[in-house]
């Protein structure tokens, strides 16, 4: 995804030399030449479960009516507010544009309905000097077992309360008992270390 690279260069440079001296910056460049399309598309490919597809939804679970259009997630706790997206496809390039503008329903369960509904968002390092969306998940860590999250879609508004928060290895599976069948619940995915393509952070919650 779009990241407004040369602002976030100059800022992060400027504090690495103001710190450390200019060899920082030397290093930094490397890092950024070398490594600059990984880091763009990390922010997809750190998010997505590379096996769980369309197919392991239920046949009650239809696709997203013209309403989905308004579902919003609120997170109190982090001051997050945001438009859900509702993307119905896997592909990776099918998420560059709905994660721009909000967080992005990966095809799972719908708010409020049995089974796992998960939400894709962005991190984003300390500093980053881009839009909201491009760091709107960037404090799942804060969130702690009991604190909620507010889910409106379809005109009907949901409260889950969050009961757990996982680290997954880049490219891991979603744990098989996270994707329950018999309850509503909620997962919220994004990468870990903020804006890092190294891991993910996974919390749970379910609907009270």
């Amino acid at each position: 995804m779009e990241r407004r690279t040369r602002e976030n260069f100059l800022y992060v440079g400027g504090e690495l030399v103001s710190r450390f001296g200019k060899p920082t910056l030397i290093i930094l460049t490397f890092l950024v030449l070398g490594g600059g399309v990984m880091w763009g598309f990390q922010k997809i490919d750190t998010y997505l479960t590379p096996h769980f597809s369309v197919e392991q939804k239920s046949a009650g679970q239809a696709h997203a009516s013209s309403a989905a259009n308004e579902a919003r997630i609120t997170i109190p706790k982090i001051g997050v507010e945001a438009g859900i997206i509702f993307v119905e496809s896997t592909d990776p390039k099918d998420f560059l544009q709905p994660l721009k503008n909000g967080v992005a329903h990966y095809p799972s369960a719908l708010p409020g309905q049995k089974g796992a509904s998960i939400i894709l968002g962005h991190s984003a390092p300390p500093g980053w000097l881009g839009n909201f969306y491009d760091g709107v998940f960037s404090n799942l860590k804060e969130l702690e077992q009991g604190d909620r999250i507010l889910v409106s879609f379809n005109g009907e508004s949901y409260v889950y309360k969050i009961t757990g928060k996982v680290f997954l290895n880049r490219g891991q599976d979603i744990p098989a008992e996270a994707m329950g069948v018999n309850r509503s619940t909620l997962l919220l995915l994004s990468c870990w270390p903020p804006g890092i393509n190294n891991k993910r952070i996974m919390i749970q919650a379910e609907i009270v």
